[in-house]
C-alpha cells in the first residue's frame, strides 16, 4: 500500500498507529506553545531601577512601578526612561513570542513571518542624553534666540491702510 507522502506501509493498523503518535506528540507541542504564549509576560526594570514595567505577550503594558527616587528626575526625562524600559520589555517579549511560534512551526512558517510582520520596527539603541542641569538647580534655560521675521515687501497697491482697525461686519 502506498501512502501520501512517499513511503510504503505493509500493515494499515500499524500506519494508524503511527499517525495518531504523530498527532498526540503534535497536540502536545502545541498545548506546551500555548502555555508558553500565555506565560510569556516580560518584567523589566530600567538600568537604574526608577522605573519596573510589565507587559503581556501583546505588548500590553499591565503593571508600572517608580521608585521613590523617580520623582527626582524632571517629568521629559522620567517619561523616556518610562518609553525606553517599556519599548525593551515589549522586544524581550516579542523575541520569546518568535522562539515559541518557531518551536512550533518551524523558523521559515507563513505563521512566523505573519508574527514577525505585525512587530514594529526595532530601535536603534541610542545613548541616554546627558540631564539637563538647568532644571535640577533652578537655572532657567536660555530660549533659543528668535529668528527676525522677514518684512513684508510693499506693493505699488499698498496704500497703508491698516486692516487691524476696519469693520468688517459691515455695520459701519
Amino acid at each position: 500500500m502506498t501512502v501520501p507522502f512517499g513511503g510504503h506501509v505493509r500493515d494499515p493498523q500499524e500506519w494508524m498507529r503511527e499517525q495518531e503518535r504523530r498527532s498526540a506528540a503534535l497536540l502536545a507541542k502545541a498545548e506546551q506553545a500555548k502555555a508558553d504564549l500565555e506565560n510569556n509576560v516580560v518584567t523589566l526594570s530600567s538600568p537604574d531601577r526608577l522605573v519596573t514595567v510589565t507587559v503581556n505577550p501583546g505588548g500590553g503594558l499591565t503593571s508600572l512601578s517608580l521608585s521613590p527616587q523617580a520623582q527626582e528626575r524632571p517629568p521629559a526625562q522620567l517619561a523616556s526612561l518610562i518609553m525606553s524600559t517599556y519599548r525593551k520589555a515589549t522586544t524581550r517579549a516579542a523575541d520569546r513570542t518568535l522562539e515559541i511560534m518557531a518551536g512550533l512551526t518551524g523558523e521559515d512558517s507563513d505563521a512566523v513571518d505573519f508574527i514577525k510582520s505585525t512587530l514594529p520596527p526595532r530601535e536603534e539603541t541610542q545613548p541616554a542624553p546627558e540631564p539637563d542641569d538647568s532644571a535640577r538647580f533652578g537655572v532657567p534655560s536660555e530660549p533659543p534666540p528668535a529668528k527676525p521675521r522677514p518684512s513684508r515687501p510693499v506693493s505699488d497697491e499698498d496704500d497703508g491702510e491698516d486692516f487691524q482697525h476696519v469693520d468688517w461686519t459691515g455695520r459701519s
